[in-house]
């Protein structure tokens, strides 16, 4: 019997990290039709269906669990065959995180960056100024950078999934100036003062949002976040505020105006998804 194919297996790593047949084409640079008919063909060999299809995305059966760990390291290894028989230098791509993002995000795309170009060697910095690519919101997108939307998201309130009031549809201001409040001195929109908040006392002040994520899950106290810091968490609860305007953030990919750099963001973008 004939081996698979790269082509098939390299759509279906993209689809199954990016739980969509859209994304998946975008990464690998093909057409939305490509990849469903290149996961069909997978599907038929191996006799059992690779992913659930839903309006939500995709679900992936055991089989494409199985699938995606015994292929990835063999997909990436051949993609990146060329590359590593020319002997090409390593590509150093300075990598910029604002403390108010949340890396886990864009990891996916990073990884397909890596996998696709076999020299790339990724350098985080604490600099914005001195990154090649930064993820980060609109508000804080450093001199001499382009920056690309991902998404614009609301802001809430994160607490405890086992506070008194993580069952409620949402909170009002009056219920927040009695709940002690981790501070985000680091964020641009960090507490709200604007709202009222002025008056709630600080039980702590973090250095970066996964740190303040984890106080939050210690029941240390409340925060206000964006939505998406409390997406995959079975121990923080997101609430809306019901009796304010909380406001939203635009979140998305910078980089310098140089011909590599916003290659690399185009890339990312892409295979992170709108």
């Amino acid at each position: 019997m004939a081996m698979i194919e790269l082509n098939p297996l390299r759509y279906f790593i993209s689809a199954f990290e990016t739980r969509t047949f859209s994304q998946a084409a975008r990464e690998n640079g093909v057409s939305q039709p490509t990849v469903s008919a290149a996961i069909q063909r997978l599907e038929d060999r191996l006799g059992a269906a690779l992913f659930q299809r839903s309006k939500s995305g995709l679900a992936p059966t055991p089989l494409a669990i199985r699938l995606y760990h015994d292929s990835l390291k063999s997909v990436a290894h051949l993609a990146t065959l060329e590359e590593r028989l020319q002997d090409k230098p390593q590509q150093v791509v300075r990598v910029h995180c604002a403390a108010d993002m949340l890396l886990h995000k864009i990891t996916p795309g990073l990884n397909s960056l890596r996998r696709l170009t076999a020299n790339l060697v990724f350098s985080f910095t604490d600099d914005p100024l001195g990154c090649d690519i930064a993820y980060l919101t609109d508000t804080c997108v450093p001199d001499m950078h382009d920056f690309m939307l991902l998404e614009e998201e609301p802001f809430g309130v994160a607490l405890w999934h086992l506070h008194p009031f993580a069952a409620l549809p949402g909170l009002c201001l009056t219920d927040m100036r009695d709940q002690p409040l981790i501070h985000r001195p680091y964020c641009p929109n960090a507490d709200r003062v604007d709202l009222g908040l002025v008056h709630t006392s600080a039980v702590a002040r973090a250095t970066n949002d996964p740190q303040l994520l984890d106080l939050v899950a210690a029941g240390l106290g409340i925060a206000f976040v964006p939505r998406s810091h409390c997406e995959n968490r079975n121990d923080i609860v997101w609430l809306p505020l019901l009796d304010a305007k909380a406001g939203t953030r635009r979140v998305g990919i910078s980089h310098r105006k140089s011909v590599f750099a916003a290659g690399l963001a185009e890339k990312l973008v892409n295979s992170i998804g709108q």
